[in-house]
């Protein structure tokens, strides 16, 4: 069996592993203060470790699948990404931070973002160290951030208009 893309495997496996974790984590905080919001996070860092899992299958294994396979699992990847994004940002939203928690969310997205330059540059530090695997680690720092900012937040007071 060859791997074709081993460090990009690993790093977007670490990924989905640190994103797992995360999910545990929200999944153990929830309770009737964060129903809205703790549940959209979770949901979130659940699609990133789809995101994350799919993504190392597709580079690791790209050479063992079949084509339709392969657009199956980045199809499944790309999916997971939009869906993290959409069930993050969600929960944010349905939630009432406050500045400590705004601090980290905004560290975090700023992180993502200088992760997501370096994914567009095409960057390569070694064969076997390209800008997919600089960004997957740079990414899980910023998810490291973002659970930081948001494992205690609750849900918004209800105000009908």
């Amino acid at each position: 069996m060859q791997i074709t893309e081993p460090v990009t495997m690993l790093t977007d496996y670490a990924l989905g592993a640190v994103n797992l974790f995360f999910t545990i984590s929200i999944l153990t905080k929830l309770h009737s203060r964060n129903k809205v919001s703790g549940l959209l996070l979770l949901l979130g860092f659940l699609a990133q470790t789809i995101a994350g899992f799919a993504g190392g299958t597709y580079h690791g294994f790209a050479a063992e699948v079949t084509p339709h396979t392969l657009r199956w699992l980045w199809n499944v990847t790309l999916l997971a990404i939009g869906g993290t994004i959409a069930f993050l940002a969600s929960g944010i939203h349905a939630a009432d931070v406050h500045k400590d928690n705004g601090n980290w969310i905004l560290a975090a997205i700023a992180i993502g973002v200088a992760g997501l330059g370096i994914q567009f540059t095409g960057f390569r530090s070694h064969q076997d160290f390209n800008h997919n695997d600089i960004f997957h680690v740079i990414q899980i720092a910023a998810m490291f951030l973002f659970f930081r900012g948001v494992s205690r937040l609750e849900d918004r007071p209800y105000s009908p208009r």
